[in-house]
């Protein structure tokens, strides 16, 4: 399923897109609302008419916390292959505790991540901020849509595969989707000079097939996202570099000071980006306020 309006689907079957409706019974047994990246069963009546009559078992599910609220979850896209996450160099600045944020909620969900920094030629020292999602074992991208650089590399990062891509508002997601996929013409905006803050131009998950094989789903920039549904000694695994590293004094240890930490103590040589321990910090702090039963 491609995207949704009211209760229109656009679905992409045999290589043309089709409008659907949701059958009758489907409305009624109080499923699982439909995604973008559901894999569904269409029915084409006589008429040209197109009904969903099931939805496949789905391999992946990204989820993230509803904005605005203390509890619950708000699915976000199925059968994900890779979570393209996006930040810009400038324009607005990089921030690395949004970009953890992301990562941390792919890694939540078990799905592999590419990272990209977006308006490089904004920044000629753009490199720098790839430096420490490479430590970490991630794949990066060094993107300009002004100068074209990265946008071939990106292209061929997303063929054959379901990828998302995701960041902060204003970072240039739309922009470079739109390089990526000539013809696509997705609404692009400017970033407000007050504040630096980018403007929403994508106001839902939408997915788009990508000539040679494929799809990307493009998502709003997102200015609420959260942890939930972690539990606090989860929010390690979000961060993997940190198990590449000499075992710390306790087992225990939740890296926030206790003496023989390895983790604080590679920060503090360097081989740890220190931006990356203060991300696991308050994401960390973060779950265990959500895990506490009058959260």
């Amino acid at each position: 399923m491609l995207s949704r309006a009211g209760g229109r689907y656009q679905v992409f079957a045999e290589g043309v897109v089709r409008e659907a409706a949701l059958r009758g019974r489907m409305k009624h047994e109080r499923a699982e609302s439909v995604l973008v990246g559901d894999r569904v069963q269409l029915a084409i009546q006589t008429d040209g008419a197109a009904t969903i009559e099931r939805i496949h078992p789905r391999e992946s599910l990204l989820q993230r916390r509803s904005p605005g609220r203390s509890h619950g979850v708000r699915p976000v896209a199925a059968n994900l292959q890779q979570v393209v996450v996006v930040g810009a160099a400038r324009s607005p600045d990089w921030d690395p505790g949004l970009i953890d944020r992301f990562t941390a909620v792919a890694e939540a969900n078990q799905l592999p991540v590419l990272v990209v920094v977006n308006k490089t030629d904004l920044d000629p020292e753009a490199a720098g901020l790839a430096r420490p999602y490479r430590e970490a074992g991630y794949a990066v991208l060094l993107t300009s849509v002004a100068l074209g650089e990265g946008v071939a590399a990106l292209r061929e990062r997303l063929l054959d595969r379901v990828s998302l891509f995701t960041g902060p508002t204003g970072v240039g997601k739309s922009s470079l989707l739109n390089a990526v996929v000539p013809g696509l013409r997705l609404r692009t905006g400017e970033v407000s000079r007050r504040g630096g803050a980018g403007r929403h131009t994508t106001v839902a998950a939408e997915m788009h097939p990508l000539a040679g094989g494929g799809f990307v789903v493009d998502t709003p920039g997102l200015r609420d996202i959260g942890l939930w549904g972690l539990e606090p000694l989860e929010v390690t695994a979000a961060f993997p570099e940190f198990a590449a590293m000499a075992r710390c004094r306790f087992d225990n240890c939740q890296h926030r000071g206790e003496p023989g930490c390895e983790v604080a103590a590679a920060a503090e040589r360097g081989t740890l980006a220190r931006s990356r321990l203060e991300s696991y910090r308050r994401l960390l702090a973060e779950a265990e306020l959500a895990s506490r039963p009058w959260a």
